[in-house]
């Protein structure tokens, strides 16, 4: 077995078909796909089962809803193959994606991490959310820095090699689990290579989980990443952070990066130099408030 394709499924009888259709079609050999029910209240259960008699390769696993790390571990533990990847059942992947990418990883064998582009769409509109150069690093820190990692630490356009899951798991109960897991496998890796072969579909979801996410959840990804800052960081990883610590604080008033800046240059790097971390963030929730008060007055 070479390749495990691991699709979490919960309420997603909409567009499992063309997320099972697009796998399917791959046509690699020595590839499983498992299925994973996660509790849904719609017809997904019977459609994942209608899929499961038709293909031989189809396992399905099915528990009461836990969330989608719990799926996505409970299909860990029987996938057989030597690597692995995600795919969520509204998303889908351009054709022959996966037979590229497993000929990169026959070449070099040594590859702990593949990654590949990434296609959005946005109702009915599709653009490039992520478009990636052929590139190895035989460091973790290069890779996440070099190509900005930080700002698509996503599962699902990945292939893994499975031993790296020895060691780890995704943790419930989080609602960035990606980046928090990739912060932690990473350190396990020695060759991390990038692909500009291949695309994986996204299909952006305006009331999905992520995009709706409160300041507890922002304040979780923003402590993953003071951890990450510890080990590697430079002027742009800075200031993502940076932006992240003023939604946090925004939002809920907490104050999670360091008072210290080796960084100058720009606006708001100006800014935490003259008013420090605290200052710059009750300006920019005092920025907030304002625009909220003039839209307010806008619609009245």
């Amino acid at each position: 077995m070479e390749l495990s394709v691991i699709i979490p499924v919960f309420n997603g009888a909409d567009t499992l078909r063309r997320c099972l259709d697009s796998v399917i079609g791959q046509q690699i050999e020595g590839m499983e796909i498992i299925l994973v029910d996660d509790g849904s209240t719609d017809n997904s259960l019977q459609i994942c089962t209608q899929y499961a008699e038709k293909h031989a390769a189809i396992t399905v696993i099915h528990q009461t809803n836990k969330g989608l790390s719990e799926a996505r571990n409970a299909a860990l533990e029987v996938a057989k193959a030597d690597y692995v990847t995600f795919i969520d059942c509204d998303d889908y992947l351009e054709p022959h994606t996966y037979k590229g990418l497993m000929n990169r990883l026959k070449k070099h064998e040594n590859i702990d991490i593949l990654e590949y582009s990434v296609d959005e769409r946005i109702g009915g509109k599709h653009h490039t959310r992520l478009q990636l150069p052929d590139r190895l690093f035989t460091n973790w820190q290069s890779y996440w820095l070099k190509t900005k990692a930080y700002k698509h630490a996503y599962a699902w356009n990945k292939i893994f090699r499975k031993a790296l899951f020895a060691r780890e798991q995704f943790k419930a109960n989080l609602i960035f689990e990606d980046i928090e897991l990739m912060s932690r496998l990473l350190k396990h890796c020695k060759n991390i290579m990038i692909t500009s072969h291949g695309y994986y579909h996204y299909t952006f979801n305006p009331l999905g989980i992520t995009a709706n996410a409160n300041g507890q959840a922002l304040e979780s990804m923003l402590h993953t990443h003071c951890k990450i800052m510890k080990q590697c960081v430079d002027k742009e990883y800075f200031r993502h952070v940076l932006n992240i610590q003023l939604d946090v604080y925004r939002m809920n008033g907490s104050l999670i990066l360091t008072d210290y800046l080796p960084y100058r240059g720009g606006i708001k790097l100006t800014l935490y130099h003259l008013l420090g971390l605290k200052g710059l963030c009750m300006l920019h929730q005092w920025f907030w408030k304002m625009k909220d008060h003039v839209t307010s007055l806008w619609r009245h």
